[in-house]
């Protein structure tokens, strides 16, 4: 084969592939749990701006719901709007300079606005209930290992 007619073949194929990739390539977010140590991926849902997320947690010492509401921003970071808890007690923040609100027998801490790019946690099945995104479930805290190193963050451009 000649080195023009080779050129080509290396051309046509190198097209063909950009092609499927392109295809392939969504351009979209996705909300991922994943294993901090083995990089396994226990969970994964597209996400976009102002989609919602939702931690569901029972606090370890008063064994209470702990509720966290988040909104996932345009660069893929998270905004923390509000957290719920049943009560005071140990380590639940009681002085924080926000908005507080009672409802249906939660105590509501409004217009927080810390801003986080990932979650980190060891994951117990008796404190994390739930993260839902957009009220639907997105994992629970049995679907993954006791004591796992979770991180749960956005990855962008996800492939089909």
């Amino acid at each position: 084969m000649t080195g023009r007619a080779l050129f080509a073949v290396t051309a046509v194929i190198a097209s063909a592939g950009i092609a499927f990739a392109a295809q392939q390539f969504t351009g979209k977010m996705v909300l991922r749990a994943e294993d901090q140590e083995t990089g396994k991926v226990y969970a994964e849902i597209p996400v976009e701006a102002g989609d919602t997320v939702e931690f569901d947690w029972i606090h370890s010492f008063e064994h209470i719901p702990w509720n966290e509401y988040y909104t996932v921003k345009e660069d893929g970071t998270f905004h923390l709007d509000s957290i719920s808890v049943a009560g005071f007690g140990a380590g639940i923040p009681a002085e924080m300079d926000v908005d507080y609100r009672y409802e249906d027998g939660l105590i509501y801490m409004d217009n927080i606005g810390s801003e986080f790019d990932r979650f980190r946690f060891f994951n117990s099945d008796t404190a994390l209930d739930t993260i839902q995104v957009n009220d639907v479930d997105f994992i629970k805290g049995s679907d993954m290992p006791y004591h796992a190193k979770i991180t749960v963050y956005t990855a962008g451009k996800k492939w089909r």
